[in-house]
């Protein structure tokens, strides 16, 4: 009887333990203790409201931004805790969220969001950046959102110095190159610049099978002038978002950013844009050299553009 009383006991507190052990690794996971992507081990990724937040997010944008995308934005905001945080590059709003939801308890942060379309690229029946109101709206107290013009026009009026900038739009030449040199003279010494879908355009193009991404954002990456952070202990060794904090000086090495233009352009800007960007470089960048170098890429890939075009034509003749 007391041998049957025994096995009953310890089958209860293995039981017992087997329920702790489950219930520790799932809360976990919630709070970022075990099998999370760390970046740096003092990172404050989320508490548990984040995390549900998050994962919402993630359920309302789709295939556009992953849970390691939300925890590694969220947690680069905690640590370094910026103020004027400049988001170019909306889509549904899914970023935005992210951001604004990291930002609500730390005091004057602000978000400024920009993008060319006014309508949400891949749905034309809703606005850029639709979800954050509808999914939302309690935190757009701390949000503006400007579309319809490229970003210089934005930055220009809005004359802001940012700490912070999440960078994702074309992923095609000269996109992210052309909104860097736009956005380079509004940020602050020291700033974070993350940059999404830096290897999009390897593995990441299921969905637009019929498009071929170029390597702009891994061309930034490898290139800014700054202490590079990414996520370091993913299961195939790294992840499709990365960033970098700047180091003073960045002038020294605008001719490197410039020179990134010298690249094929996959989408060359329309005639009026391309006057407008020439403005703002012969304004905002002082050394002729670097207008020089502009006017060449425009010139070499229109050539490149044409005569691929050209060629194009004759074969399907």
């Amino acid at each position: 009887m007391i041998f049957e009383i025994s096995k009953i006991i310890s089958l209860i507190l293995l039981l017992f333990l087997i329920i702790i052990i489950i219930v520790h690794y799932h809360l976990s996971a919630l709070f970022n203790i075990h099998n999370l992507k760390k970046i740096d081990p003092n990172f404050e990724y989320h508490n548990y409201q984040t995390f549900l937040i998050n994962q919402k997010i993630i359920e309302k944008s789709g295939w556009l931004l992953t849970l390691n995308d939300a925890y590694f934005i969220n947690g680069l905001i905690r640590k370094f805790r910026p103020k004027k945080i400049l988001e170019v590059g909306v889509a549904r709003g899914g970023s935005s969220i992210i951001i604004l939801n990291a930002i609500k308890d730390i005091k004057d942060s602000k978000l400024i969001s920009l993008d060319l379309n006014t309508k949400l690229f891949i749905d034309y029946s809703k606005k850029t950046g639709y979800a954050v109101k509808e999914f939302f709206p309690e935190l757009t107290n701390n949000w503006e959102l400007y579309t319809g013009d490229q970003p210089h026009k934005f930055l220009v009026k809005l004359n802001m110095k940012f700490d912070f900038l999440f960078l994702d739009t074309a992923h095609y030449t000269p996109g992210e190159i052309i909104n860097l040199i736009e956005i380079l003279p509004f940020l602050k010494e020291g700033a974070i610049v993350v940059l999404h879908d830096i290897i999009w355009h390897l593995d990441g193009t299921e969905n637009f099978k019929e498009v071929k991404f170029t390597p702009t954002q891994i061309y930034l990456m490898s290139s800014l002038y700054g202490q590079k952070i990414y996520i370091t202990n993913s299961k195939q060794g790294f992840e499709n978002i990365g960033a970098v904090k700047l180091y003073p000086n960045q002038e020294e090495h605008y001719k490197d950013y410039f020179l990134l233009l010298m690249s094929f352009w996959e989408e060359m800007p329309t005639d009026s844009q391309i006057k407008d960007l020439r403005k703002f470089i012969k304004k905002y960048y002082v050394n002729k050299i670097y207008l020089d170098i502009f006017d060449s890429a425009v010139e070499k890939n229109r050539k490149y553009i044409n005569n691929f075009r050209a060629k194009l034509k004759n074969c399907l003749e």
